[in-house]
Order: structure tokens, then C-alpha cells, then sequence
């Protein structure tokens, strides 16, 4: 099969931003200009957490210019996405999905697996909030990752959770994924037509089947702590008896969902902490606030950086008034996040 997403003379087809090379980094993907305060707050987090490796973002053809200069000015290397290949079937089923029109647009994941100038990579979503530092996850095999969906009623689950996954990159792998969405995709079908759900499927799905034998590798099955669903996070603390503190302590907050808290403004900030104090789940209520914090903090960060460089998409000039109200909320909050990430 002739490659179009792997090496092209030992080196990956994928464009490179920067001249600098990295044996082992984080790498996210940015897909739409929607998901940029996702990338800063997790580049943020990986700084508090002080991590060695760098993050890089894998930026798609939809990403906008400003956006780009954003990513550019909060020092994230960007790497640029090549245009794929998804079968037109199952984008339309995604964008008529009652629940996962953003997965549309998320198949740009399967080209981090032929990014050949990393010898090792970790895979975060751009969702994904680090609480302590995960720089020993490039020590483990590539794909280990955590078991997916592990939540009261569901802990017989098999699949692993394609938002974080430990990769050693090769050069024919993105185009063996991308060649199996067919197969995947009336896999897909079948158990969400038998099961009366919408069609509709996502990267975890065609990951899953592809490596289909994940679950019987035991030495690839990474520890809850190291992706811990936000929407779950009362059945890891109560039932699995995770806590915050330690080196057993959660690591990485995973905020699934299409509605992510950088999305959460004014109204629908208060709304939705109204909501879990309404439920006492102070757990949750203390996960926002915090990442909230590390948002804010982000944000001041790249406008101070606007002050030299010009504006940037995420913080505007008259934004800039209100500085020292932002970093005294960003510190006082902040003080939650500092410590869960105490050992």
C-alpha cells in the first residue's frame, strides 16, 4: 500500500513548524478555532505541573490565522495537519448525530500516529486537564492507555480511552487506520442500530478495533488516575476510592461531553455551579473552579505576551483592564489546583 500519511525518506509527510526536534513530546490536535482554549489551559497545566517534554498541536486545515498566531505567541509548536481522507458516509453521520456532531471533524487524531520525528509521543485531548506531573507515561509501552467508560454500571468495560495513549509512532499506521473506517464504521452500525441509538462514530471506536487485543495486554492497561472522566468523578472518589493527594492521586482530569468549560461564561457558569451545589457535588464544583483558575491564568499569560506581540485571539486589548482582578481570582483559585498537585 503506497503511503500517504507516514515517512517520506525518514521523515514524516506531516508539515513541521519548527526546526527543533523532540525524541518524546506531548501532541494534541486542534481541529476547529472552538477547541483553543483547550490547547492553552492543557499547555498551561503540563507548565504548573512542571513537566520536561514540550506539547505540540497538531493544527488542521479548519484552524483559522489568528488562531494559529495565538498558538504561536503561547510558545505551543504546531505541527500542520495534511488533509484526510474520511469517508463522506460517515462525516454526515456525525454532523446529523443528536450528540456527536463535533466528531466530525476529530479524524485528524489517526495522523499522530505517523509522526515520525517523535520516537515517543503522548496523545492528550485537547480536553484534558493535567492535576500532577504524568512525565513517567514515556516510560510505558506504546498504546497503553487507560480502560474506557469505567463508571457505576458500566465497570465492565473493555475498550481503552483513545484520550490518552502512549505512542510509539510508525510510518504505515495512519494509513492502516484510515483504511479500516469502513470495516469500523459498519461495525459501528450494527450494534447502534441494534441498540436504537443514532448512527454516528467517533476515533475511539476505529482505535478499539484496530487493536482489538488491547484488553487481554494487561501491560498496557495505564492506572485510572492517569485519565479520570470529570462526568464520573463522584464513582472514582466514593466507589474506586481514588483520591486527590499522593502519588496515587489523580493525575488527569478528562472533561468529555460537547459542552466544555472554557465554553462556560457568565450565565452559564453560574448556571451550571448552581447545578452541583444544588446536587452537593462539591468534587465537581471544585474541578470547575479549578480549571477555571488555570484558564484565567492562561489567558493573562497570552495578554501580557499581547502587550509585545500585538492582540491575540484569546485576549483582547481591553481585556487588559481588568489584569490585576484576573490574577488575584486566577491565584485565589488556583490555591485548589496547587493542592491536589501535591504529593
Amino acid at each position: 500500500m503506497q503511503q500517504r500519511y507516514g515517512y517520506n525518506h525518514g521523515r514524516s509527510t506531516v508539515g513541521e513548524d519548527d526546526t527543533r526536534h523532540d525524541p518524546m513530546a506531548y501532541v494534541t490536535v486542534l481541529s476547529t478555532d472552538n477547541y483553543l482554549d483547550g490547547v492553552i489551559v492543557l499547555n498551561e497545566s503540563l507548565r504548573h505541573c512542571k513537566s520536561k517534554y514540550p506539547l505540540y498541536v497538531m493544527v488542521g486545515s479548519a484552524v483559522t490565522g489568528p488562531v494559529r498566531g495565538t498558538l504561536a505567541r503561547a510558545g505551543i509548536r504546531s505541527i500542520d495537519a495534511p488533509p484526510i481522507d474520511i469517508p463522506e458516509e460517515i462525516r454526515q453521520a456525525n454532523i446529523n448525530s443528536d450528540y456527536h456532531q463535533h466528531w466530525a471533524g476529530v479524524f485528524e487524531k489517526l495522523l499522530v500516529f505517523s509522526l515520525g520525528q517523535f520516537r515517543k509521543l503522548v496523545y492528550l485531548d485537547s480536553d484534558i486537564l493535567i492535576v500532577k506531573n504524568i512525565d513517567v507515561l514515556f516510560e510505558k509501552p506504546s498504546m497503553s492507555a487507560v480502560m474506557a467508560d469505567r463508571y457505576a454500571g458500566n465497570e465492565d468495560s473493555v475498550d481503552m480511552n483513545a484520550g490518552l495513549m502512549v505512542i510509539e509512532p510508525k510510518p504505515d499506521l495512519t494509513d492502516l487506520l484510515i483504511a479500516s473506517l469502513p470495516e469500523a464504521f459498519e461495525s459501528e452500525k450494527r450494534w447502534r442500530t441494534a441498540a436504537g441509538r443514532p448512527i454516528s462514530m467517533g476515533v475511539q471506536s476505529v482505535i478499539n478495533m484496530f487493536w482489538s487485543d488491547w484488553i487481554t495486554s494487561d501491560e498496557l492497561h495505564l492506572d485510572g488516575k492517569y485519565n479520570v472522566l470529570t462526568t464520573g468523578l463522584h464513582h472514582y472518589l466514593r466507589v474506586l476510592d481514588h483520591s486527590w493527594r499522593g502519588p496515587d492521586g489523580i493525575h488527569v482530569l478528562h472533561f468529555i461531553g460537547q459542552v466544555k468549560p472554557w465554553m462556560l461564561v457568565r450565565t452559564g457558569l453560574l448556571r451550571q455551579a448552581a447545578g452541583l451545589l444544588r446536587c452537593r457535588q462539591i468534587s465537581e464544583l471544585r474541578v470547575l473552579i479549578a480549571y477555571k483558575a488555570v484558564h484565567a491564568r492562561a489567558r493573562l499569560r497570552l495578554a501580557m505576551r499581547a502587550r509585545i506581540s500585538g492582540p491575540s485571539k484569546l485576549a483582547r486589548p481591553s481585556a487588559l483592564k481588568n489584569n490585576n482582578a484576573t490574577l488575584r481570582a486566577a491565584v485565589r483559585s488556583s490555591c485548589l489546583l496547587l493542592q491536589y498537585g501535591k504529593a
